[in-house]
């Protein structure tokens, strides 16, 4: 993993991004669940969860579909839900939209008092 990529991981940390068909990552497919599974981003690691899915959640291992429930998975790892396969770095990608948007969300302070300050206004 490049510095790049460590440095996108850590923005992320603590937080989890729901795949499905009405998640924070669409998954286009008549046979992903609405809630089929979630990354999440863990002491810098990358966690996979299926969500009880009715179709399972898969990896993608020297050709062949292994079942998956829940663990630590690679950037470069490809997972296959639905009909469709998806490596988990171009899901982190989308995911990271999320992130930039809350980053830069837009506050002021307020001063010790702010009843006294806003009826001086």
């Amino acid at each position: 993993m490049n510095d790049k990529q460590r440095a996108n991981l850590k923005l992320m940390e603590g937080r989890t991004f729901i795949l499905g068909r009405e998640g924070h990552i669409y998954i286009d497919s008549p046979t992903a669940s609405k809630h089929h599974a979630e990354i999440g981003i863990e002491n810098g690691e990358i966690i996979l969860r299926d969500l009880k899915s009715t179709n399972g959640t898969f990896l993608l291992k020297n050709k062949k579909l292994v079942p998956f429930q829940e663990g630590v998975v690679d950037l470069k790892q490809s997972i296959v839900i639905g009909r469709q396969c998806y490596v988990i770095q171009d899901l982190l990608t989308i995911a990271r939209d999320f992130v930039g948007v809350d980053e830069h969300t837009t506050h002021m302070e307020l001063p010790e008092d702010p009843e006294k300050s806003l009826s001086r206004g």
